[in-house]
């Protein structure tokens, strides 16, 4: 009986060990979500991060990027990543403000002069201390993604001067501060969802839409303008998170691999991105789009009212922050 006894038990350890060793070598499955379409910064980062990950972990880990809103709008996405439905996702900040209201200040209109500039900035010190404003909402803050540098393409009337924007009704992100930065220079912001945007311009329910060049071209607004002012009014912010329940629940050394590709992965993203957005404004030109590059001070000068009551709402330490990368902004020119 105790030879049969040890037996058994030797056998059983070696099981929990082949079973232990199965699920330390477990298949990890990792979901990434937004809204974009295959054409875009979100897109091109999450694939060179499926790649990343599953080349580096010798597939072990695998990807699953889902775009064009597959799993839902912005609002939905940020959602599910908080509370752990799906792992990932790309979004951009303004759809966090309600959330976060120090988000709010980077919906200041011309708070940097322009997309460079506010690489510079939100890719340093001061970018690492947003991204962990995440962190109490049930997400890790992984790293600021494309900086969206939106102009203004109209389906009719050119934008020459702060004045050309009154009464204009011109589609915005859905968040108060954007909403409250157009209507400052007394236009009227109709916030839309982006899927219903190109149809709402060439049927004339809106005249217009800020709008990034690489999406000009990417998402075909460039077939129902004849107007686009570069007056660099926002430097759209977008972030890459992971749920914290999630990334809490991976192995370790999975951990460290999300974390050590996705410089890379944002960076391959950027790359195309950038590329995106001059062919963009190239293909805008040779569509035969009257492009202007109005005086930007003016339209600075317009808009600033608005950063007090963009501000107010922006939680206590709104106004440092804002200071902060006004002083940041100061000492990079």
């Amino acid at each position: 009986m105790k030879n049969w006894k040890g037996l058994l038990g030797a056998a059983a350890l070696g099981l929990a060990a082949m079973i232990g060793g199965a699920m330390a070598q477990a298949p990890v499955e990792i979901t990434i979500g937004h809204v974009l379409s295959e054409k875009s910064f979100y897109h091109a980062a999450g694939t060179k991060f499926k790649e990343l990950m599953e080349q580096r972990s010798n597939g072990r880990v695998k990807v699953n990027v889902q775009c064009c809103g597959a799993l839902g709008n912005e609002g939905r996405i940020i959602q599910s990543v908080r509370t752990g439905v799906i792992d990932a996702g790309f979004f951009g900040l303004g759809s966090l403000e309600s959330t976060i209201p120090e988000y709010r200040v980077l919906s200041l209109p011309h708070l940097f002069d322009n997309r460079a500039q506010a690489e510079r900035i939100l890719r340093g010190a001061m970018g690492d201390r947003l991204l962990k404003l995440v962190e109490p909402h049930g997400m890790v803050g992984l790293a600021f993604g494309g900086i969206f540098e939106r102009h203004i393409a109209t389906r009719d009337k050119a934008i020459n001067t702060p004045a050309d924007l009154k009464g204009l009704k011109i589609r915005v992100l859905q968040t108060p501060g954007w909403v409250q930065a157009y209507t400052a220079v007394g236009a009227q912001p109709t916030p839309m969802a982006y899927g219903e945007v190109f149809l709402a311009l060439q049927n004339g329910v809106v005249d217009a839409l800020e709008v990034s060049s690489d999406a000009m071209l990417a998402d075909r607004f460039l077939e129902v303008s004849k107007h686009y002012a570069l007056t660099r009014f926002h430097q759209s912010t977008t972030l890459f998170a992971y749920s914290q329940a999630k990334f809490n629940a991976l192995p370790s050394d999975v951990q460290a691999l999300v974390r050590a590709v996705t410089p890379e992965a944002v960076a391959a993203g950027l790359k195309f991105h950038n590329d995106l957005g001059e062919e963009g404004l190239k293909a805008v030109r040779a569509k035969g789009i009257a492009v202007t590059e109005p005086d930007v001070a003016a339209f600075r000068a317009a808009s600033r009212p608005s950063w007090d009551v963009i501000l107010k709402d922006a939680g206590p330490n709104g106004k440092a922050l804002a200071d902060e990368i006004e002083a940041a902004r100061r000492a990079a020119n």
